[in-house]
């Protein structure tokens, strides 16, 4: 069984401002994938943030989807978290594939939340991922996890990218693994070896995360122990810690 990957979610936010590339790096340098969150501003430009508004995590206010390129670049993103963070910016999904694919050391290295299906972002996405040769570096998360035919739409626009079908209890297993638009599973519960082993024989990998696992570091190890191909933790470095 592979080592474990340890899933950054917005990157290491303990020691930089979330979903940055000051945020993104050091992850990336410890050899870890990164979770981070794509939406699509007003003139159709791919960038990386949470929420639907900036208010919350720049100096500015407002939608991203009324927003420009240009007027979210103008945006200081990181003197909330620190003045020597006012020069980072929101990123781009650009900005981001080119930073993973100069400091990658893991496969997969990305857990790509897609927040808003607004029309045309799932072949957007795509395309930029192929342009950027990152596509099969990449599990699909976020909307992607609920709904089958957003699965099916991912694999209409790219027939190698890996969407994650969800599954909230070890009972829901069976379901996920029958999913034929998915080669992953989200467990969001503490995994076992046995859970580890029944998505593995039906030929899929297994991502964790959930509220318990993701938030509760004690319980993130519990569930690496397991042996999942990748945990997604947003105590990132206090797991890493633990697993060392």
């Amino acid at each position: 069984m592979s080592e474990t990957i340890i899933c950054a979610h917005r990157g290491l936010d303990d020691v930089a401002p979330e979903n940055t590339l000051a945020a993104f790096t050091p992850a990336l340098e410890r050899e870890m994938a990164i979770e981070f969150d794509v939406r699509m501003t007003a003139d159709r430009q791919l960038v990386v943030l949470h929420d639907p508004t900036v208010d919350r995590t720049t100096d500015g206010s407002g939608s991203i989807s009324e927003l420009s390129l240009a007027d979210v670049k103008a945006l200081d993103a990181g003197s909330w978290f620190g003045p020597h963070f006012a020069d980072q910016r929101l990123p781009t999904l650009d900005e981001v594939l080119e930073l993973v694919g100069s400091h990658q050391h893991v496969s997969p290295s990305i857990a790509l939340d897609v927040k808003g299906l607004t029309p045309g972002i799932i072949e957007m996405i795509c395309d930029c991922l192929e342009e950027h040769k990152m596509i099969e570096e990449v599990v699909g998360i976020g909307s992607i996890i609920r709904s089958a035919d957003v699965r099916r739409e991912f694999c209409e626009a790219s027939s190698t990218f890996q969407c994650a079908a969800v599954a909230e209890a070890p009972e829901d297993l069976d379901a996920a693994l029958d999913d034929g638009y998915s080669t992953w599973v989200y467990a969001r519960f503490v995994t076992t070896r046995e859970d580890v082993h029944q998505v593995n024989r039906a030929g899929k990998r297994l991502i964790v995360c959930g509220t318990e696992v993701s938030l509760d570091v004690d319980s993130a190890h519990d569930a690496y122990k397991a042996g999942p191909d990748v945990i997604l933790s947003s105590h990132p470095s206090k797991l890493a810690e633990l697993t060392s």
